[in-house]
This record gives structure tokens, C-alpha cells and sequence, in this order.
């Protein structure tokens, strides 16, 4: 069985010459050299006295010094945690804290953000990403100023990666992934896409997103990668011409603005052999028009989540739209082989909740053995999405069970915005909801009852203390009453009813 550490020796072994990074500036280094850098990296790491099995917390927008440190951690086997920038203040310190990390590695976009989490009482070290400055180290001194280490023996079931995701309620689940999981996942997606040391592959989502281990599949047949810090459309297709990349993977609202880009500068993207989207459902139309434009490039919708590290299901338009059934293309595909699949709990239409089994699947939450239990049934994991099969073996998620609205890619859980809600103190009631919207799949809306007026800035400023951006609702909803169950639940398909244009 690979391991993360063996993979990195392996490719700096057979893959010598391949290139592995390509470079901000242009340049490109070589798997050796990387490696040879990794290694100098993890003997830094160690230096400051971390060891096998530690947690070390990472800030950063993507780049090649935050994927050099990752790979440091692979060597080491320490378990890189990294934390979505859009996260505020509040949330990103009990993150912190939940991870148990003593050391905080940011790009310097964020240097003063951890300073100020120091500041509210967290006891770690801050170390920069890149060059240090003034008293501060920075990971290239590290690289700089130490020999190689060898590479850590690891084992199949140490944690190589500690991902967060929002969980039902938002509250910050850690999702400790396995060398076993990531490289049998990596292993099912390099099958199913036919990747190879030729491939180029444009890191697009963020490292702290579950997607970004879609990459892993080019590693693993020594292929190279090149890092997106600033994902806007117009900068996603100039790097995709600039480096002819073969690969990449974004979700829904970021392929509509390159589909538009391209309509505009009618630029070729002849190079381009895999689009993948996922993080939301893709509009059939979006996929039809994103392939009539992008003729070389086939199209695939991934369907997963971070608890399966992360893909169960791929669909590739070309195949789906050659088969006999139509509602092919609309499905989320066929599940990857190594994935094994079952409908839960079966409805008369067909309809159950999906549980997925096999080598990829984690094993439990942080530090919640007993929700972590109610989730699994011998082996069985239930994703809590409601789906269905058709006759030709595709996978259709119908509905999910939990309570998530999912926007430009990013899960918002609408307990957590209700709950920093009805704290303000002009609220009374208050009921999150996500409604269709052509940009970001779906939008944060807020229902609310209250008996001021004019309150929306006020209402701005308070979430904005204690939720991420993205979480922020961009809508505002004021009514009468919200409509409830006789048991008092709140009706949420009624309000979607009542607002949905």
C-alpha cells in the first residue's frame, strides 16, 4: 500500500526529470528537486521540535510554499491542517483549538490575522510561508539552512490530512483522512480520468477544500501542478493558455465565468483534456454550453464530500450523453470502482438515503466517537443525501437529508447563521433558507420577524463578527409570521414556495 511519504519518494525516484511544480514566475522545479526540498523542509520541521503524529495549522490562499509544506508533512508524517481563510476571527480560533496545533504557518496575506488570534490568547507559534520577515522564520530559512531527512515509514491508517467541514449544524467537524483513504480515492480517480506524467493540473479550489485532493491522482502518475491564488474567471484563463494546462477541477460559478471568458476572447483552449466541476450541482445547460465551447475538453461533474476523500461518483457528459437514457445527464454519474454503494430505507419511487463502503471512506469525526457510530452500520457510511438509481446504473441525489444550503461551492449550514441571527437583539424569529440562483447555485436568504425597519446594516455588521463571508446571508426576508408544523417546526419548503421566483 502507498503511503504519502512513499508516493513523493517514489516520483522523486522514476519521475526524476518529470516536472512536478510549476512556478508563479514561470519556472518549473523537478521532482527530484522538489523533493529535495520537501525533505530539507521536514528537517527544519523537526528542528522546531515536531514530531510524528503532531498537528501543525495552515492559513494560506494556494501557492507552491503551502504545497511544499504539505508534502514536508507527508515526509514527516505530521498531519497539516489547513483552515479556510473566509472564516472569521472567532471561528477560525476554535478551529485552531479543536485541531490541538501548537504551530500556525500563514502567507503573508494573513500574518496579521494570526497576530491578532495570539492577541485573544491562543499560546502557539506563527511562522510564515516563503521568506520569513524581521524576527520571524519563514519556511524557505528552514528549506535553506537544513540537510534532507529521510522520509518517515508511514502506515496505512496514519492521519495524513485533518480537513473541516461545517457538520449539520456548522459547528466545525474535523474529518481526519488516512493515507489509505486519500491514495485509494487518488488511485479510483487517476483509473477513472486515464492521467499520466504528461498531465499539468491547475489547483483551483483551496487546499483547506476536500477537492483539492483531486490532485493527488496527477501525483501519483508524476505528472505536475501548478497553484491559482487568486481564483477569479479572467485569471483562471489566463493560467489555463499560459501553462497549457490538461486538468483542473472548479466549481459551478467559477466554469459560468470562464464559459463567459472565452465568449468573449474566443481564445482556444485546444490543451485543456479535463474539466471537472463539482461543489455544487452543475445546470445541464451550463455543462451543454461549457462543451460546445470547450471542444477538446471533456466535461465531468464530481459528486462526493469530504468524509470519502472526496469523490464516490463521476460523470462524464461525453459518455453520458452517448447513452440510451436521457436522464443520464442529468444524474451525478456512475459511482468510482472501489466505491461500493446501497440505498438506504427505500421509499416506493426508488428513493433512499445513500450509504458508501470501501478503502476511501473515513472512519469517524474528531473527537465524536458517538455521532461518528450513528453515522456507520457495518461499514456502511450514510452520506445523508436522498438519492435514487436509474436503469442504467447512474446515481441521482434527489433531495438532501441534511439541512445545507450549498453556495459558489461552499456548504453553509443554515442552523449556524440562525443561530448568530436570533442572537441580535431586534430579531425575534428567524429562518435560513437557500434559494436557486443563476451565480451561485444557490443563495443565502434570510427570513426574518422583526419590529424595526431598516436594520439590514446592523444586521450585516453582527454577522460579519462571527460568520465567514460566504455564510453572510445576501438576501433579507422580512415577514409576519414563519409558517410551522403543529409540532412547531419550521415549515422550510413553504418559505422556499413562497420566495422562490
Amino acid at each position: 500500500m502507498f503511503t504519502m511519504s512513499s508516493i513523493l519518494d517514489h516520483n522523486a525516484k522514476h519521475y526524476t526529470n518529470n516536472v512536478a511544480m510549476v512556478c508563479e514566475n514561470g519556472n518549473s522545479e523537478t521532482w527530484h528537486q522538489h523533493v529535495e526540498r520537501v525533505a530539507r523542509l521536514s528537517k527544519g520541521l523537526k528542528k522546531l521540535g515536531l514530531e510524528s503524529g503532531q498537528r501543525i495549522a495552515i492559513l494560506s490562499e494556494n501557492s507552491l510554499d503551502q504545497a511544499t509544506l504539505f508534502h514536508a508533512c507527508y515526509w514527516t508524517a505530521i498531519t497539516p491542517v489547513p483552515l479556510n481563510f473566509r472564516l472569521s476571527k472567532i471561528e477560525l480560533k476554535r478551529l485552531i483549538a479543536q485541531s490541538e496545533a501548537e504551530f500556525l504557518f500563514v502567507s503573508s496575506s494573513f500574518i496579521d490575522l494570526a497576530h491578532s488570534i495570539i492577541a485573544e490568547g491562543w499560546k502557539g507559534t506563527v511562522l510564515l510561508l516563503g521568506s520569513g520577515q524581521s524576527n520571524q522564520t519563514g519556511t524557505q530559512e528552514l528549506i535553506s539552512h537544513n540537510d534532507p531527512a529521510e522520509a518517515v515509514l508511514a502506515n496505512r491508517d496514519d492521519v495524513v490530512t485533518l480537513l473541516f467541514t461545517g457538520g449539520t449544524t456548522g459547528n466545525g467537524k474535523g474529518v481526519p483522512l488516512t493515507n489509505e483513504n486519500v491514495v485509494s480515492n487518488g488511485l479510483q480517480v487517476a483509473t477513472a480520468l486515464g492521467t499520466g506524467p504528461t498531465e499539468i493540473f491547475l489547483h483551483v479550489a483551496p487546499m483547506f477544500h476536500s477537492a483539492d485532493l483531486l490532485g493527488l491522482a496527477v501525483t501519483l502518475g508524476g505528472g505536475a501542478h501548478k497553484f491559482l491564488g487568486d481564483p477569479k474567471p479572467n485569471l483562471l484563463v489566463e493560467s489555463l493558455k499560459e501553462t497549457k494546462i490538461t486538468m483542473t477541477m472548479a466549481p459551478p460559478v467559477l466554469l459560468k465565468g470562464v464559459v463567459d471568458h472565452l465568449s468573449d476572447l474566443r481564445c482556444e483552449l485546444s490543451h485543456l483534456r479535463i474539466f471537472i466541476c463539482g461543489g455544487a450541482p452543475v445546470p445541464y445547460e451550463l455543462m451543454k454550453s461549457a462543451s460546445e465551447k470547450m471542444k477538446h475538453t471533456t466535461m465531468v461533474q464530481g459528486y462526493g464530500m469530504t468524509e470519502t476523500s472526496p469523490i464516490i461518483s463521476f460523470l462524464n457528459l461525453r459518455h453520458a450523453t452517448n447513452e440510451k437514457s436521457s436522464s443520464a445527464v442529468l444524474s451525478s454519474g456512475k459511482p468510482l470502482v472501489g466505491v461500493e454503494t446501497k440505498l438506504c430505507n427505500l421509499n416506493v419511487d426508488g428513493v433512499g438515503e445513500l450509504a458508501v463502503r470501501g478503502p476511501s471512506i473515513f472512519s469517524g469525526y474528531l473527537n465524536s466517537t458517538d455521532e461518528s457510530q450513528d453515522l456507520f452500520e457495518n461499514g456502511w457510511f450514510r452520506t445523508g443525501d436522498m438519492a435514487s438509481f436509474d436503469d442504467d446504473g447512474y446515481l441521482h441525489i434527489v433531495d438532501r437529508k441534511k439541512d445545507m444550503i450549498i453556495t459558489g461551492g461552499e456548504n453553509v449550514y443554515s442552523k449556524e447563521v440562525e443561530d448568530v441571527l436570533i442572537k441580535h437583539p431586534k430579531i425575534s424569529e428567524v429562518a435560513v433558507i437557500g434559494l436557486s440562483d443563476e451565480y451561485w447555485g444557490e443563495r443565502v436568504v434570510a427570513v426574518l420577524v422583526s419590529k424595526s425597519k431598516g436594520i439590514e446594516e446592523a444586521l450585516q455588521q453582527h454577522c460579519e463578527l462571527y460568520l465567514g463571508k460566504y455564510k453572510i446571508p445576501k438576501e433579507w426576508r422580512f415577514v409576519d409570521d414563519i409558517p410551522k408544523s403543529a409540532l412547531g417546526k419550521t415549515l422550510k419548503n413553504k418559505l422556499r414556495e413562497l420566495f422562490e421566483i
